[in-house]
């Protein structure tokens, strides 16, 4: 009875043995700790989470992407629109000259009315999801999701950077209308208008100035949008180790157990033959 009963304890062992030995060879090369939920419940539930918060972390992380592309395009459309309106100035200074013949005049205004086209055009560019650049009203303005509940914008409206308020002349404290200020430019040229040009001349010096705040505005989204990515790319790191130390093995610490498994397996090999072998014996003798 006493022999069986080694026999059967040294059996035991072995099959515990392994059992283990079958799921550090698991662990080792699935380089998981967890092989199925089972083996851990909680950690597993914790993986499950990790998962769906990196999967959140990657969709906000691409609306990060499109918003930084409408913020590049758009703060490119205002400085096109103030070296536009730069040029407009400067045609008109020479338009002032009094010297200026009726078909000299013309054709600044034509070069003024084709600065004027190309400003007006941003007013109908799209970005590349083919939304407005610069919306018609804040109610149009795109939020692009960035996070449980946050979100960015990327651009300007139509009416922050078309509309500025004149600070002299004939519109002095009002709102002014860049495209109809341009436009009344072209007619003051044809005309030679003094008074007309030298109105525009100052509004359109407003107008410079007001694009300059515009694109210090566009400035301040544009950093916006890239403390948000910071932040995601920090969380992602953050969730990628956390989920890590979840399930994926130290492998030196796996190895280790593993052979010492096997060790204790090899003992056990002997000492169930020693035990075998005493029984043969004594049923022997």
């Amino acid at each position: 009875m006493t022999t069986m009963f080694g026999i059967n304890s040294s059996i035991s062992s072995m099959q515990a043995t392994n059992s283990q030995l079958a799921d550090y060879q698991n662990q080792i090369s699935t380089q998981k700790k967890i092989q199925q939920p089972s083996d851990d419940p909680v950690a597993s539930q914790q993986i499950d989470t990790l998962r769906r918060n990196l999967s959140g972390n990657t969709a906000y992380q691409k609306n990060i992407k499109t918003a930084t592309a409408v913020s590049d395009q758009s703060n490119a459309a205002l400085s096109d629109i103030s070296t536009q309106l730069s040029s407009i100035q400067n045609k008109l200074q020479q338009a002032m000259n009094g010297t200026n013949s009726s078909s000299t005049r013309d054709i600044l205004a034509k070069e003024v009315s084709s600065a004027t086209d190309q400003i007006n055009s941003y007013k109908t560019t799209t970005d590349t999801n083919g939304n407005a650049l610069f919306p018609t009203d804040s109610s149009q303005l795109i939020s692009y999701p960035v996070g449980d509940n946050r979100s960015v914008a990327a651009t300007l409206t139509q009416t922050q950077v078309f509309n500025f308020t004149a600070s002299s002349g004939s519109n002095s404290g009002s709102s002014v209308d860049l495209s109809t200020l341009l436009e009344k430019t072209q007619t003051a040229i044809k005309n030679n208008d003094s008074s007309a040009m030298g109105d525009a001349l100052n509004q359109i010096q407003d107008a410079i100035s007001h694009m300059s705040d515009a694109q210090g505005q566009q400035s301040v989204l544009a950093t916006q949008i890239s403390d948000q990515d910071n932040r995601l790319s920090d969380q992602a790191v953050t969730l990628k180790s956390t989920k890590s130390s979840y399930e994926e093995i130290d492998y030196a610490e796996v190895y280790a157990k593993f052979t010492a498994s096997e060790t204790q397996q090899n003992a056990e090999w002997a000492a169930l033959a020693r035990v075998t072998s005493s029984s043969l014996f004594d049923k022997l003798g």
